[in-house]
């Protein structure tokens, strides 16, 4: 006898079609009235013990906590990535010879 599952086809295109995805609200970009950015999540995670030296020097010398310190240095380290790309893509946007070996490439 044939069971029930197997009368669904279980491809990606049939369910694209069964199930809509729903955009994420902008509310759950919020907990609690604060951004995600402002809201801390205790982690584990292991660090080389010189970079914890590092960032507990900086910390006697600037007062401010190290998890702080290291919190700020990973958010610059996004926002220099960020910053790096959009510049990239920019330059090869004015890049005339870019352009033209790319439209030579996308032709084959």
């Amino acid at each position: 006898m044939k069971s029930s599952d197997d009368d669904i086809d279980f491809n990606e295109e049939a369910f694209k079609k069964r199930f809509k995805r729903i955009p994420r609200p902008k509310f759950l970009d919020k907990v609690k009235g604060k951004a995600l950015k402002d809201c801390k999540s205790r982690i584990t995670i292991m660090i080389d013990a010189d970079i914890i030296e590092h960032f507990k020097k900086l910390s006697e010398e600037t007062g401010t906590g190290y998890q702080t310190l290291i919190n700020q240095t990973l958010r610059n380290s996004i926002d220099l990535e960020k910053t790096i790309l959009s510049e990239v893509k920019e330059d090869l946007l004015k890049d005339k010879d870019f352009l033209e070996s790319l439209k030579t490439a996308l032709a084959i």
